[in-house]
């Protein structure tokens, strides 16, 4: 016989498919049936609604009266016999039916009717097992919260379709679980679990499910905006002025701690006409704007006093009342000129280059062939288009891939760098695509290769030049295919990863020559960039240096403070072949050698510099201090020292950077001494 069966059969009960009768209905199917899987794959079907047959309390909200149809549906194989005795039960009259009996059973089911009603209005999930961990009963509510069928939880193990649900352990143990949370598709649940116990024993459990989502993120609300008032606390408490916040009638609500000493010292109530007279105060009432004005107060201290209003949906409701000090203005004044000349200088320096993502910050250099690089770079960095980034050893490559993919919206997936040069050929395709267990020998177990570990992110194939043609065809089908699949596999893997692919070598010259694919390479030049090598962008050299010096005084526990005459210019004479990276070596090299606070020129390799360089680098101290018997007063030798180091800098800023001095300082001393014009003369 079949498997699956479906029954017609005719309720002819004098009060139909009532509660006493459901009740009779499913002992009568245990004493049939012993085997609970069977009996759980036995459903009730009436006016399209599928029930399971154990269910009570969904049977007798189906309110079957007499002479209605049902159809009987077995889900696992039945025996005709006990087919036909269910069939029987259910079809034979009830003719000795006593009045009392209906009317008992009329009560029981009006009552469970309710009781189910109830249940499922409930705005809570509500799950019932029995002692066997098997779903018994789910309301409507708890099947939106699991977003589960309501088929495929009835009569399942709870343990099997509801994460979490620990009420097989509540039953073993006989402890109530209460307001525990946990997170459903996305919601926050708190959850109440308990034991049903009947007679003693317990027979199953029961879970009440409550989505407190909304309360989870007014919590979160609440605990910001009490965060900002302690913040706003901590700013008004920190300011060095006198702050009062005062309602429509000028009585202070709130005083900061400078402006609760300054009331005290004064001897005032919290009042703002103690501070200002009326007709200021009337004017910002009036007109709704800020004011401000010079006040006099009885501790001989003059003020500035700023007035603002405080408006709600344009009507007044108080003011914000600031007092600082009228001495602290010459003060600002000679910060302000500091401040106007550092930012002219600054301006003249962003005038020449357009803003960039933050993430090229890390990238040192202005000069115009390296701005131009980086223009592209960043232009592209939001777009998924694969990247070509070509230009000889030591110039970067690798910085400007990683800056690229922290300026994308792939910033904080993973990004994975591959040195395909670097790998032995025959292991390339398992570092790429990774490979099964038992791929090959000594493949013992499942690997994943760098591009399943760039999904979602960026993954760089440095020199790629290197890369066998066979692996350039597998290379270009990811590029084409978005998937892989693994050495020794048959899945068939699909990636969402941004290529990014760089080289020393020259590509377009390899496809001339065959041994580099001509459909690949197309395929990664799609935004091609170059980093130009360091003797095309010389004038980046100063910037590089004053960088690596301030790393390596770190790492090196050094404190070199700038270099003598000559050296710089050894340096910018030089073609570099190795690039930044033997930029890097030789500063680290001369500082590791450096004796003092300046780097000098004796300290070079040889073969970077030249005699005359050599011959005609001076000292720090000029040939007078050494005259004998001749000593300097020491704001005499500090007046040479700024003359001598303004010579070779464009900007105070760059002469402080060099000598480990504050901009301020270096300002000031050399206005001190009346030296201004050397500044920048000897600069390059």
């Amino acid at each position: 016989m079949e498997a699956i069966r479906e029954v017609e059969v005719v309720v002819n009960k004098t009060n139909g498919l009532h509660v006493r009768f459901a009740a009779s209905l499913i002992a009568k199917l245990q004493s049939l049936i012993h085997d609970t899987r069977i009996l759980t794959k036995i459903y009730v079907i009436h006016r399209e609604r599928k029930t399971p047959i154990t269910s009570l309390l969904a049977l007798i909200s189906y309110k079957i009266q007499k002479g209605e149809k049902i159809i009987l549906r077995f889900e696992e194989e039945v025996s005709q016999e006990i087919i036909e005795k269910i069939k029987d039960f259910i079809q034979t009259p009830d003719y000795e039916e006593s009045q009392d009996h209906s009317k008992t059973d009329q009560l029981l089911m009006e009552n469970s009717v309710t009781v189910e009603s109830v249940l499922s209005s409930l705005p809570n999930g509500i799950v019932v097992v029995n002692k066997e961990n098997i779903i018994t009963y789910v309301n409507e509510e708890a099947v939106k919260l699991f977003e589960i069928p309501l088929d495929q939880l009835l009569n399942h193990r709870a343990d099997h379709v509801i994460p979490h649900s620990r009420l097989y352990h509540v039953m073993q143990t006989g402890i109530a679980e209460i307001a525990k949370k946990q997170v459903l598709n996305n919601r926050v649940i708190l959850t109440n679990r308990s034991p049903v116990i009947w007679d003693g024993k317990i027979v199953g459990a029961v879970a009440l499910f409550h989505d407190i989502s909304t309360i989870e993120e007014l919590s979160k609300e609440l605990n910001e905006v009490k965060k900002i008032k302690e913040q706003l606390d901590l700013v008004l408490h920190s300011v060095e002025d006198a702050i009062a916040l005062s309602d429509q009638n000028g009585d202070f609500l709130y005083t900061n701690p400078v402006m609760e000493i300054l009331l005290k010292e004064l001897d005032k109530t919290h009042s703002i006409f103690q501070v200002l007279n009326k007709k200021v105060w009337r004017k910002v009432v009036d007109y709704h704007r800020p004011f401000v004005e010079v006040v006099h107060l009885e501790n001989h201290h003059a003020y500035i006093a700023k007035l603002h209003p405080i408006l709600v949906d344009g009507c007044f409701c108080g003011t914000v009342l600031t007092l600082s000090p009228l001495n602290e203005i010459k003060t600002l004044l000679q910060q302000l000129e500091i401040a106007e000349e550092r930012t002219r200088y600054l301006e003249q320096e962003l005038s020449k280059h357009e803003r960039f993502n933050g993430a090229f910050a890390q990238i040192i250099g202005y000069s115009d062939e390296l701005m131009d690089t980086l223009s592209i770079a960043n232009k592209v960095a939001k777009t998924d288009s694969t990247i070509l980034i070509t230009g000889e050893s030591g110039t970067g490559k690798e910085l400007v891939a990683r800056a690229i993919h922290e300026a994308s919206d792939r910033n904080g997936k993973p990004f994975i760098r591959v040195n395909c040069a670097a790998i032995p050929a025959h292991l390339i395709e398992s570092e790429l695509f990774g490979h099964e267990k038992g791929a090959f020998t000594g493949a013992f177990q499942l690997r994943r290769g760098k591009f399943e570990l760039a999904h979602t992110g960026t993954i760089l194939l440095d020199e790629i030049g290197d890369l066998s043609l066979e692996l350039q065809s597998k290379i270009l089908r990811v590029l084409q295919e978005k998937e892989i699949e693994r050495v020794g596999g048959q899945q068939v893997i699909h990636l969402d990863v941004r290529v990014i692919a760089a080289t020393h070598r020259d590509l377009f010259k390899m496809v001339k020559t065959g041994e580099f694919r001509e459909d690949l390479f197309y395929r990664l030049n799609v935004i091609p960039i170059h980093l130009p090598p360091l003797r095309q962008r010389k004038s980046d050299i100063p910037l590089l240096v004053d960088s690596f010096r301030k790393q390596l005084n770190k790492s090196l526990g050094k404190n070199i403070k700038g270099y003598e005459k000559g050296f710089m210019e050894a340096l910018i004479q030089y073609d570099w072949p190795g690039n930044i990276r033997e930029l890097q070596n030789i500063v680290e090299r001369t500082m590791s050698l450096s004796e003092g606070e300046y780097l000098l020129v004796k300290d070079l390799p040889k073969y970077l510099i030249s005699s005359q360089l050599l011959e005609d680098a001076p000292s720090i101290i000029s040939n007078e201090w050494k005259k004998e018997g001749k000593v300097k007063t020491m704001e005499e030798y500090e007046r040479e020292i700024f003359q001598y180091a303004i010579q070779y800098y464009p900007s105070f800023n760059s002469v402080a950077k060099a000598l480990g001095l504050t901009h301020k300082t270096v300002a000031s001393k050399v206005r001190k001494y009346g030296i201004e014009d050397y500044l920048g003369k000897k600069y390059q």
